[in-house]
């Protein structure tokens, strides 16, 4: 029985450091230098420099200075970006799933097309997106004049729009694995329940409230999880789109971090920016599923 065990713990071992050296360590040394003054100056003896207990992290919420006035900023754009994002991209995700879940000819070729918004690497699917949204020759500004919606174009690429073009990019995105995952919901759930509850004399709103969402409940959770964490963590999309100076409307977290790092070299200042927002993602994520176990439980 210890061979056995000593067995698994040999097996598992690689993967424990491979976590250790990948995850743990850079993790570690993060929130070490968060509580330093550690910039450019003094980057090559680092262990040498001086500690400045929570004065990154005090920064970071202060709205009197620059580092906290962005910070702040950037929290708002991407709860915006985070909550229309998710919520816009899972209704059309729904729609999507539940008609692929009947019958017609060809379903197994639509399946497998509408995946290609998802795998498309991002570099290519922004950058698309990046010419959909020029303002003098963009293919979105053409049909919005040709339709007379808008009379001028609209500069979707600066200034106060930028936050909705990357929504509308990021939705066109992500919505098809989300419909992929809730397909697979849905064809889990027994034909034999729809079929009593009509006969009991159940409407279509009724049979989907109570039979196909009661059915869809566990997808639903794993699915607005992920969302969460990838949309709130999200980078590549406000880079491909708009150059590494994305502007204060569409400023994010993740987009402030490697500024405040990488281009001011304020490495103490991004690495608390950081740390603030891995607590942050950990608080919702266990309230989150704090929430989900209470009402299981009832």
């Amino acid at each position: 029985m210890k061979n056995v065990r000593l067995l698994g713990y040999i097996f598992i071992l690689p993967a424990v450091l491979a976590m250790i050296m990948v995850h743990i360590i850079p993790m570690g040394w993060g929130i070490l230098i968060s509580f330093k003054d550690l910039t450019i100056r003094n980057i090559r003896n680092w262990q040498e420099a001086p500690w400045c207990g929570l004065k990154n992290y005090i920064k970071a919420f202060n709205p009197v200075t620059t580092v906290g006035q962005r910070f702040l900023r950037s929290l708002q754009n991407i709860l915006v970006y985070g909550v229309v994002t998710i919520s816009v991209g899972f209704f059309i995700a729904l729609g999507v799933a539940l008609l692929l879940n009947k019958p017609f000819v060809g379903r197994t070729l639509v399946r497998g097309i509408i995946l290609i918004p998802y795998i498309t690497p991002d570099s290519v699917a922004y950058n698309f997106w990046r010419f959909i949204f020029q303002s003098r020759i963009g293919i979105l500004n053409e049909m919005l004049l040709r339709i007379g919606i808008i009379q001028e174009p609209i500069m979707w690429l600066v200034g106060r729009n930028t936050i909705w073009a990357v929504i509308i990019a990021s939705i066109w995105k992500g919505w098809p694995l989300t419909s992929l995952m809730l397909l697979a919901g849905l064809q889990t759930i027994p034909m034999e329940l729809y079929e009593a509850a009509k006969i009991d004399g159940a409407s279509a709103w009724q049979c989907f409230k109570y039979i196909t969402l009661s059915y869809l409940k566990p997808v639903i959770k794993t699915i607005m999880i992920m969302n969460i964490l990838w949309n709130f963590h999200a980078y590549n999309q406000f880079v491909v789109l708009f150059g590494e100076n994305v502007g204060i409307h569409a400023e994010v977290p993740n987009t402030l971090i490697m500024r405040e790092a990488f281009e001011n070299y304020n490495y103490g200042q991004g690495s608390a920016l950081s740390v603030i927002l891995m607590l942050m993602m950990l608080t919702i994520t266990i309230v989150y599923l704090y929430v989900f176990r209470a009402q299981r439980d009832e």
